[in-house]
């Protein structure tokens, strides 16, 4: 078996998660938690004192490359396991390979090598006004400052740049039952089902 694997970026806050979660509650599809791949705090960038979360150094991109690269070829994996809340990987899970992997992730598209392991990438479009109100709806103590200062320009240079590189484009601004149709559609007609 060669899985099938789809990728999916966009603004944080664009509904990627919630998109994944629904599809791989539907059944079909596999999610790969690409955010298993972030560096340790002590590992990530600082800015200000403050790890920088939101830059690709942020991430093993080489190692989560080589994974979704073994996941290609049919192979197991071990996915890490990272804890938000300790900002640090905390083991690992044993991962097989499925017919169908759904990949999302905010800088998933800023790495060459992952962008050709994936057979459909997936952009999920909304503005940086709803992105940001909807990581506010999720995480009511989100720091509106950092956002403007830190998050939105780094998306502007490392993840919005990456817009170009998807397949298809997906209108974000829709109810979760509409992007989740509409995303089926896109994988249907490129799965030729």
């Amino acid at each position: 078996m060669i899985p099938f694997l789809i990728g999916l970026a966009g603004h944080s806050g664009a509904g990627k998660s919630t998109l994944a979660d629904h599809l791989e509650r539907q059944g079909g599809v596999k999610r790969f938690r690409f955010d298993a791949y972030y560096k340790d705090r002590s590992q990530c960038p600082r800015l200000d004192g403050r790890p920088h979360w939101d830059l690709p150094d942020s991430l093993h991109l080489a190692e989560a490359a080589e994974a979704l690269a073994e996941l290609k070829a049919g192979n197991d994996i071990l996915l890490p396991t990272y804890s938000r809340r300790e900002d640090r990987r905390v083991g690992s899970a044993l991962y097989r390979p499925a017919p169908v992997i759904f990949v999302e992730g905010l800088m998933l598209f800023s790495n060459e090598a992952i962008r050709n392991i994936l057979d459909l990438r997936l952009w999920l479009e909304v503005t940086e006004e709803i992105a940001l109100a909807r990581r506010l709806e999720r995480q009511p103590d989100y720091d509106v400052e950092y956002h403007r200062r830190v998050a939105l320009p780094a998306a502007r240079e490392f993840v919005v740049p990456y817009r170009s590189q998807a397949h298809e484009i997906i209108d974000g601004t829709k109810s979760a039952i509409e992007v989740a149709n509409e995303t089926d559609r896109i994988i249907r007609r490129h799965l030729g089902v």
